[in-house]
């Protein structure tokens, strides 16, 4: 577990925005602060393991990933879900009522032929 003091060093190191630091500070005890990704203004942060030993649990942790959060500058974009597919640029894929959707990282949606073009440009340069 995290202090206080610990999540406001790592707020800093990430660079991150005044409301990205209150939802960790908040929560610190909620995600996986070792495993935090910042990619653009948006930050990934994985959920820490809930500690049930549930096969079903273990299973879709281990083909979709842990379950997490994106959190945009000013709004959580994306809560608690699997297999969300983060870009360099903060553009990312996940999943709305089991409808897969794309967005850039304001959170717009996009379709998914520009998705594709934005990550293709951004591995070309």
């Amino acid at each position: 577990m995290y202090a206080k003091s610990q999540v406001s060093k790592l707020c800093e190191r990430l660079r991150l925005s005044p409301y990205q630091s209150y939802v960790l500070e908040m929560n610190s005890h909620k995600y996986n602060l070792s495993r935090l990704v910042k990619r653009g203004g948006v930050l990934y942060a994985p959920y820490v393991a809930d500690g049930t030993n549930r096969w079903s649990a273990a299973a879709a942790r281990l083909v979709r990933g842990p379950r997490a959060d994106l959190i945009g500058p000013d709004r959580i974009l994306v809560r608690g879900q699997r297999g969300i597919r983060f870009c360099a640029d903060g553009c990312y894929c996940a999943r709305h009522g089991g409808v897969k959707y794309y967005a850039d990282a304001a959170g717009r949606p996009l379709s998914r032929d520009e998705f594709l073009r934005q990550i293709h440009a951004r591995r070309v340069r």
